[in-house]
């Protein structure tokens, strides 16, 4: 056996002994002493951090993580000392790091409760101190067991007279009897075994819940409890309730927020300019964070609706931010100058005499703001949105001529695999009389891929069709002159900012079939210039929807067999497709349903997003086809998917979709000579389920159903934009705090007009914290 094996087994022996007691002194002359000793005399030294040097001044809790991390870097490296893993790297235990500390740094948090918090997000210091309530309950006044009423959350205060256990079907049930003299409650604690050892006979403690009689006695199931003795005889009356995650309770949530607000919470920065602070009345930003997590000034009321000082203090903070980044943005792209399109394409003349139906009144307008822009030598950053069918992509396609018909690059980028190939079947066919050369790009690695990839950088292909496989970074566009995202709320602004990394800065049109209330727009968009296509092509047939209970399906299939028999194609969307989710519609369960009854005689294919890419191009091809009568999907064919003789939808379990979504998947009906049939399956049972089905009955007009879609399902849930790139909130919520968010844009204004670059001492704060928290989406390229 090597000296150096012999060594390193020593040392983890040595470090083995440490941990039990980690108090400095398994060897002699102290442990940090010796171990730093052995690193640098081994040469590695420098590939520990500085922590192990302040050894002594470590708390017991960081010396136990840095320990376990020495030992795994030791673990991993040969014999030799040659090492196997990357280099540690731990926080410096200098004050001004904490913020960014890993939570397994923070007393109490293990590797198992670490993985817990980094399911909800909570990575760092900060993320605990910014991780906010839900809402908020109030627990009421104590009062007289003999006086509870059974409504609400009512407060107790007693003794622990006795323990038992009652036999169930899934084991013994604990139940812990309180009595206050005036009464007895009994507490029913369905998995909380732990609390026999908490809640002795002789306990004093206050208990806050749901009570309910039971057999002549009070009973409480759902409930908070809180130990009380003569250190601490205060009852919080108000009770933050945040989000948990499966085996986090919320007393232990909160001990470790309050860890961090008690240790912490003196780091973070005030950012907003004193006299902002002063005019609005607002907390400072230390105030405003504790408040939220241990409040004492606020009323339940204030709380739960958002209004308090401390809430409208980080809510304006939060949108004062994101508006002065991007008016920065847009700010600093006015200054870069472009060659000018040709302003009379001969390209586009081409194209446009060779339609087969002239362009609506929208459509020219649109077509008018773009070519504006890309003449006018300066950068164009524009949204067109317009309802599904108002034809946004031939605008966009338009546009597109113009700027190659000017000797650049065009790129198009599209949030599926499915889109790219139509998109690019549909472009190849238009264009090549006209001589543009179209290239389509997926992700994968093979031949095909990497010759198309050498002609995009030779600069032979003029219109590139993609996915994410656009934004790689092996991929260098010479001439990029525009970047078009289709269905923006599919990406992020970040992959939006990479695709513009591409070569020199090139224009950006953004489309979205997603109508945006003005506010959203302003949020999501600060940046963009909009243009909205609000007319439908004439001859557009009109999509009837009808709704039908579950019990009904069999009248809605009779419609689809009726549609199938004179030659359409059906699509049938169900939300999902794990057999676990019971009671939902399942992709394999209805096809096999309908194959074997009631379409029974029709070709019959499932696609769903578990399917290897290439099998899905192939059922779409078939479907396109027309090879495959009925197409049963979840909700993939939802983007852009255009399948003319597909003339009827069946949505099962209609309920569980959105009223957006469900927008636009009808959008992908009625696109051909026959009229479309939308026939929604659901069990609406509650009323907003029952109202969603009725809006959709009642209308096809996709900023209507926008406007009604952020009213029913209120804030954070709208289209889901928060999973698709919006620089995520704290607090701040577009929808509901709305009056709030144009106030702060309104500032913004003023405050940039005033100080353009944020350099007076009162803005300084601000200028950091932007580039800080935005600054990877005010990144631009060269010039060319």
């Amino acid at each position: 056996m090597s000296r150096e094996k012999v060594d390193k087994e020593l040392i983890l022996k040595i470090i083995e002994r440490e941990k039990q007691r980690l108090d400095n002194l398994s060897v002699f002359g102290g442990f940090s002493n010796f171990l730093g000793s052995w690193l640098a005399e081994r040469g590695e030294a420098e590939d520990f951090p500085t922590p192990l040097l302040k050894y002594e001044s470590l708390t017991v809790e960081e010396r136990r993580k840095l320990l376990e991390d020495i030992e795994e870097k030791l673990k991993s490296q040969s014999d030799d000392g040659s090492s196997i893993a990357p280099p540690l790297v731990l926080p410096s235990s200098e004050k001004e790091n904490h913020l960014s500390t890993p939570v397994r740094y923070i007393k109490g948090v293990g590797p198992a409760l670490e993985k817990k918090l980094n399911r909800l997000e909570i990575k760092t210091v900060e993320d605990l101190l910014f991780f906010f309530p839900r809402y908020y309950r109030d627990r009421g006044e104590v009062k007289p067991i003999s006086r509870l009423k059974g409504e609400g959350w009512e407060t107790i205060q007693g003794v622990v007279t006795s323990q038992s256990r009652i036999a169930t079907r899934r084991g013994p049930l604990l139940k812990i009897a309180v009595s206050d003299g005036t009464g007895k409650i009994n507490l029913v604690c369905f998995n909380r075994n732990y609390l026999s050892k908490i809640l002795r006979k002789g306990t004093k403690v206050q208990v806050s819940g749901n009570f309910r009689r039971s057999f002549g006695n009070w009973e409480v199931a759902n409930f908070d409890y809180q130990l009380v003795n003569r250190e601490n005889s205060d009852w919080d009356r108000i009770v933050p309730i945040y989000s948990l995650t499966e085996g986090l309770s919320l007393k232990k949530l909160q001990s470790i927020i309050y860890y961090a607000l008690d240790n912490y919470l003196e780091e973070v920065r005030e950012i907003l300019p004193p006299s902002l602070v002063a005019r609005y009345k607002f907390l400072l930003k230390k105030a405003a964070i504790e408040e939220l997590h241990r409040p004492s000034l606020s009323s339940v009321g204030e709380l739960n609706s958002r209004r308090s000082r401390a809430h409208l203090t980080i809510i304006f903070e939060e949108f004062l931010l994101f508006a002065l980044s991007l008016k920065i943005r847009r700010q600093e792209l006015t200054v870069f100058e472009v060659p000018p399109c040709v302003s009379d394409s001969a390209l586009v003349k081409k194209f446009l005499a060779q339609l087969p139906f002239a362009l609506t009144s929208a459509q020219e307008r649109v077509v008018k703001e773009i070519h504006d822009d890309l003449v006018s030598g300066r950068l164009m950053n524009r949204l067109v949105q317009g309802d599904v069918g108002s034809g946004k992509t031939l605008v966009a396609l338009i546009g597109a001529l113009q700027v190659i018909d000017s000797g650049r690059q065009v790129a198009l980028m599209v949030p599926t695999e499915i889109l790219a190939e139509q998109h690019y079947n549909r472009f190849k066919d238009l264009l090549s009389s006209l001589g543009v050369k179209v290239g389509l790009l997926k992700g994968g690695t093979n031949k095909e891929k990497k010759k198309l990839i050498e002609k995009i950088q030779e600069g032979e292909i003029d219109l590139v069709i993609g996915t994410h496989a656009l934004i790689e970074e092996n991929i260098i566009f010479p001439r990029l002159g525009l970047a078009i995202v289709d269905e923006q709320h599919r990406f992020g602004v970040l992959q939006r900012a990479r695709l513009k990394e591409k070569a020199s800065i090139p224009h950006l049109l953004v489309m979205t079939a997603t109508p945006i209330p003005r506010t959203l727009a302003l949020t999501l968009y600060g940046d963009l210039d909009i243009s909205v296509v609000d007319e439908k092509p004439a001859g557009r047939k009109p999509v009837t929807t009808l709704c039908f209970s579950l019990k009904e399906r069999f009248k809605a299939y009779n419609r689809v067999r009726k549609q199938l028999e004179e030659g359409r194609q059906a699509f049938v969307v169900c939300p999902a497709i794990e057999e676990s989710e019971e009671e939902i519609s399942n992709v394999v369960e209805v096809t096999e349903l309908l194959r074997s009854s009631w379409l029974s005689g029709f070709e019959i294919e499932m696609i769903h997003g578990k399917l290897p890419s290439r099998e899905k191009e192939e059922i779409m091809e078939r479907f396109s086809r027309g090879d495959i009568d009925v197409l049963v999907a979840t909700s993939v064919i939802e983007v852009g998917i255009d399948i003319p003789n597909a003339s009827v939808m069946v949505i099962e379990n209609a309920e569980r979709f959105g009223l957006a979504q469900l927008h636009q998947l009808r959008g992908r009906i009625g696109r051909g000579e026959a009229a479309g049939l939308c026939l929604l399956l659901a069990e609406a049972h509650t009323e907003e389920a029952r109202r969603r089905m009725e809006i959709m009955v009642a209308t096809d007009d996709g900023f209507r159903i926008a406007e009604e879609d952020l009213r029913l399902r209120g804030p954070g849930e709208f289209y889901g934009v928060r999973q698709h790139g919006v620089p995520e909130f704290h607090l701040a919520d577009p929808f509901e705090d709305w009056s709030i968010l144009e106030k702060a844009n309104e500032e913004a204004k003023i405050i940039l007009a005033k100080d353009p670059e944020l350099k007076e001492a009162e803005n300084c704060s601000l200028r950091e914290e932007i580039d800080r928290r935005f600054g990877r989406y005010l990144e631009f390229g060269e010039v060319s």
